[in-house]
């Protein structure tokens, strides 16, 4: 029997069994169509990205010593307890996690008081994220990454150092103006922040926040800066 970990809590904590693996969900990509009237078929302009994905699972609940309505109340805690999205974890795919939130509601099926069943939907990000990505490469002098995937992905970049720095990552070139002790470039929110101060001020970008493509990327940096940390944020569909 398989086993889901959400928002950090395990399934196996309300006596939780899978019932069988779910299905393997692939998004709808994002297009623009067009139709010029008198022209043989539609126009599509890819917007670079997907639409997200239901991931369903049908379980199997004990209620084992605890009222069938006390467990039912523990899962439902469980399962809404995030606000929006929030990690999903399976055993069936260990290597990965989808960020997911639980909107669907449903009805616990109560079998005599003692059991129940539930088909649970969660809405999911398209991606499925590697949880090798989420682990920090730290780069000390002139270095390549290596991205594993076919799709860009848009890593968190921690620099290090003081002063005026550039730093390089492939084809994308960030200019910072003044570091002091270190600052959090992020390319998922287009963003760069030291703690909660924003620093965007400070940074110039040619070719817009750093993408790190499939294959290698290679991390140079100068100036006033010492050391870099990405986290890849690697990811497939």
């Amino acid at each position: 029997m398989g086993v889901i970990i959400y928002n950090g809590v395990s399934s196996e904590e309300f006596a939780i069994q899978v019932e069988h693996p779910p299905g393997y969900e692939t998004p709808e990509k994002d297009y623009e169509v067009t139709h010029i009237p008198g022209r043989n078929g539609d126009i599509y302009v890819d917007k670079g990205s997907y639409k997200n994905v239901s991931r369903s699972y049908d379980i199997a609940i004990g209620a084992g010593n605890k009222d069938f309505t006390i467990m039912a109340n523990f899962i439902s805690e469980w399962l809404n307890s995030a606000s929006g999205y929030a990690k999903l974890e399976d055993s069936y795919e260990p290597e990965y996690y989808r960020l997911a939130a639980y909107k669907s509601g449903g009805t616990i099926e109560n079998i005599l008081q003692h059991a129940g069943r539930i088909t649970v939907a969660f809405d999911c990000k398209p991606q499925r994220f590697l949880k090798s990505g989420d682990i920090p490469v730290i780069v000390r002098t002139t270095s390549k990454l290596r991205n594993p995937t076919g799709f860009k992905s848009l890593p968190i970049i921690k620099v290090n150092g003081s002063g005026k720095g550039n730093l390089r990552i492939g084809d994308y070139v960030i200019t910072i103006s003044n570091i002091s002790s270190y600052l959090t470039i992020d390319s998922e929110l287009q963003d760069a922040y030291k703690g909660t101060t924003n620093c965007n001020s400070l940074v110039t970008l040619s070719n817009g926040f750093p993408k790190l493509i499939k294959g290698e990327n290679e991390i140079s940096f100068s100036g006033g800066i010492t050391s870099v940390e990405v986290i890849p944020k690697w990811w497939t569909l």
